[in-house]
């Protein structure tokens, strides 16, 4: 077990630069995407 300030400094701080970087790299990064908007029914919730 290790303390949570040793696990911050064994992990990084998450940045999301990675997954930035691996989209930067695609040979695809030219499409397009749209996304739809989807009207999803709410239900009641007793509490």
């Amino acid at each position: 077990m290790i303390s949570a300030e040793e696990f911050r400094r064994l992990t990084g701080t998450a940045t999301g630069q990675s997954l930035i970087d691996v989209l930067q790299a695609s040979p695809h990064r030219d499409i397009d995407l749209e996304s739809e908007s989807v009207v999803m029914p709410v239900r009641d919730v007793g509490l």
